[in-house]
């Protein structure tokens, strides 16, 4: 009984981090460039809740951000016409670097602005960096860019773009404000020929219709396992009172 118990809490489980994670996929359907998150996980082995790990390998669910994947797929190009928005179309990352750690991260949030030394900064206030590793000063307040992210003012040629890549992009982990930190074994590399499109924003690839199915499903499911839970607590429950007026 303790076992149809355990079976019925062991569905909702993992339906319920689903709904999370969908959730919050939903809550950044307007957030620039957010790339979509899905959770997956598998049945029950050996009486263990398990989901994908490392090279398919399955791992409890003590480390519940295994089976969490982050889909990198192209986000549409909005259009804004504000010389200081950026925006990648296809493989790649701006790095920014925290001015006061030095740490660097990825992003492709190209939703930058200037200072007064004229620096193309980040709006939480990191410094965008160009492709030698130094931060980005553009000159002039009328630059422009190309697609191959060279930046000219007056005619000048002021550097380019620093867009890098990684061979296996799952081993980003998301920090927040559109940034992904870099594991230390990791290392990126500068995309050839990269495609930046100035006066342009990535929009979140979130597909609300798709992840509204998906949640309906999910709350089903949820609502499924739970009827099962209270029916299995429901029979405990008769079993402990029949059992006790025999005793």
């Amino acid at each position: 009984m303790i076992k149809g118990i355990y079976h019925s809490a062991a569905g909702m489980v993992p339906r319920y981090n689903r709904l999370t994670n969908v959730s919050n996929n939903l809550a950044n359907a307007n957030t620039t460039a957010f790339k979509a998150d899905r959770r997956y996980f598998t049945a029950l082995i050996d009486n263990e809740l398990v989901q994908p790990a490392e090279k398919g390998r399955p791992a409890r669910t003590e480390d519940l951000d295994t089976g969490l994947q982050t889909q990198f797929r192209q986000g549409a190009l909005k259009k804004t016409e504000n010389a200081t928005d950026f925006a990648i179309n296809g493989d790649g990352f701006f790095m920014v670097e925290n001015p006061e750690t030095g740490e660097q991260f990825l992003s492709r949030n190209g939703w930058f602005r200037l200072t007064k030394d004229l620096e193309l900064i980040t709006h939480t206030g990191y410094a965008v960096i160009d492709d030698s590793g130094a931060p980005i000063s553009v000159g002039d307040e009328k630059f422009q860019v190309t697609e191959n992210g060279e930046i000219y003012s007056n005619g000048e040629l002021r550097g380019a773009f620093g867009i890098y890549d990684l061979k296996d992009k799952s081993a980003l982990v998301k920090r927040g404000d559109g940034m992904y930190t870099i594991p230390e074994d990791v290392e990126e590399t500068l995309v050839d020929k990269p495609i930046i499109h100035q006066g342009f924003l990535e929009e979140s690839n979130v597909n609300i219709v798709e992840e509204m199915v998906v949640m309906i499903s999910l709350n089903r499911n949820y609502e499924s396992s739970q009827k099962a839970l209270h029916a299995q607590d429901e029979t405990l429950k008769m079993a402990v009172n029949q059992l006790g007026r025999f005793s």
